[in-house]
């Protein structure tokens, strides 16, 4: 359904859905068309669903496979997704033939992935494009979406989107109890969002204990010590920030700095499109 330097988001059967652990881990070969490239990497399951939905998370990728990812990337970066795209299973679900996952000899899971689609985004989410597509024209539901997604795959405990709005940074959406209430204002002159928002590039907190770019009355008071910050962006502004917050020192990495980049061009792409919607 959707794929990235970070990882992947694919759609199974309900039943192979159902047997789907957070956490556990998977190895990957993926066969890709249009350039035609084979990649192999292991990975774990950072969210499921109950409709057979899931994703991956890369742990461990070769720098000659991220070449050949990268190249399919960038190639088919013009044409995202805007439906389930066409998803190849083949044999079980495991760690392959050399390994073993829960104590059973297993075969890899092959899965092939089609470019489809066309249209003129770049580097956005289409898993979550698929799954809000049916929202119509409810920005704040789409919003609370991609909160949602950024946390769980984050592994973070609450996540929120702010916008613009006359001058003032206000929540628009809020997912868990460590995320900051809806309709809070966010001061874009202090603090690590402010920052964020100013520079306009992605921010990390990794304990909010020693980090003078936080509030630490406030990470205090919602039982947060990791942050991570990133701008969402219409041409040469910034017009809001994604953030998802941790209770653990040291929560993100890098992969989630890229999963956060996304899910944050995912919400300028969502607001054109509702507003295309609305006048049409």
């Amino acid at each position: 359904m959707d794929l990235s330097e970070s990882g992947l988001a694919m759609q199974m059967s309900e039943q192979m859905g159902d047997s789907l652990a957070r956490d556990r881990r998977v190895k990957l070969d993926l066969d890709l068309s249009e350039p035609d490239a084979h990649v192999e990497t292991t990975g774990y399951i950072a969210w499921a669903d109950a409709l057979g939905r899931a994703g991956v998370r890369f742990s461990e990728l070769p720098e000659e496979a991220r070449e050949r990812l990268n190249q399919w990337l960038t190639k088919n970066a013009g044409a995202p997704s805007q439906m389930a795209p066409k998803v190849k299973l083949g044999r079980e679900w495991g760690w392959g033939a050399a390994g073993k996952l829960g104590g059973a000899e297993r075969s890899p899971m092959a899965v092939t992935l089609e470019a489809e689609g066309t249209g003129n985004g770049a580097g956005i989410s289409a898993t979550v494009q698929y799954e809000f597509s049916a929202l119509g024209t409810d920005l704040s539901a789409a919003l609370r979406l991609i909160s949602e997604r950024a946390r769980v795959l984050t592994r973070g405990a609450g996540a929120a989107i702010a916008l613009t709005n006359k001058g003032a940074l206000m929540c628009r959406a809020t997912v868990g109890e460590s995320a900051p209430a809806l309709g809070t204002r966010l001061d874009v002159n202090s603090g690590l969002s402010g920052e964020c928002f100013r520079e306009g590039k992605s921010l990390r907190c990794d304990d909010a204990e020693i980090d003078a770019r936080v509030n630490l009355e406030s990470c205090r008071r919602l039982g947060v010590r990791s942050i991570l910050a990133a701008p969402v962006r219409y041409e040469r502004d910034t017009i809001g920030l994604l953030m998802v917050f941790a209770p653990q020192p040291f929560n993100f990495d890098e992969g989630d700095v890229a999963v956060a980049e996304s899910l944050a061009h995912t919400v300028v792409r969502s607001m054109r499109q509702m507003e295309a919607a609305r006048t049409a």
